[in-house]
């Protein structure tokens, strides 16, 4: 029995993001919450993801991010460009930046993007960009004020689900 080359393909992305915990991460049994008991009292993807990073944020120091339509609006679309057109960057398929789209959305003042692909939920994405020293650098940046989050998801691309997650700073 042999594995389709994208299966095995997100299979390694995830165990490569998934095997070490996030730094700081709280584990269960120690009377806080872990990302996984965060993220499951949170409905959606982007209320779950909103409520691990300003989990984070908190032990940081950091006043909590709000959602914004707008910054959602942009990492959604991000989102889907990279699922239907079956690419991974920052860069979108019409040489797009994410402070352009951001913009274009009406939010005035871009701060920062992140994004992930192979991670079927919020916990595991959010794991991943914490283990990543430059995402958690943008979820721990203070200035940032509000969120915005997108997932998108196509079978027939090569990591299936895409992630976008972009800060403005108020």
């Amino acid at each position: 029995m042999s594995i389709h080359p994208r299966v095995a393909g997100t299979a390694v992305l995830a165990a490569l993001f998934l095997a070490a915990p996030a730094a700081g991460a709280l584990t269960p049994g120690t009377g806080d919450p872990g990302l996984a008991e965060v993220a499951q009292a949170a409905p959606s993807p982007a209320q779950q993801v909103l409520a691990l990073v300003n989990a984070e944020r908190q032990k940081a120091g950091c006043a909590p991010v709000r959602l914004d339509t707008r910054l959602t609006a942009a990492a959604q679309k991000h989102s889907a460009d990279m699922a239907d057109h079956d690419f991974f960057s920052h860069t979108g398929s019409g040489a797009s930046k994410f402070a352009d789209r951001i913009r274009a959305e009406g939010y005035p003042t871009p701060r920062s993007e992140n994004i992930a692909a192979g991670n079927a939920t919020a916990d595991a994405t959010v794991r991943q960009w914490l283990n990543s020293a430059g995402h958690r650098r943008n979820i721990l940046d203070c200035t940032a004020k509000d969120m915005g989050l997108g997932v998108a998801t196509n079978p027939g691309a090569k990591f299936r689900t895409y992630w976008t997650q972009d800060f403005g700073r108020g």
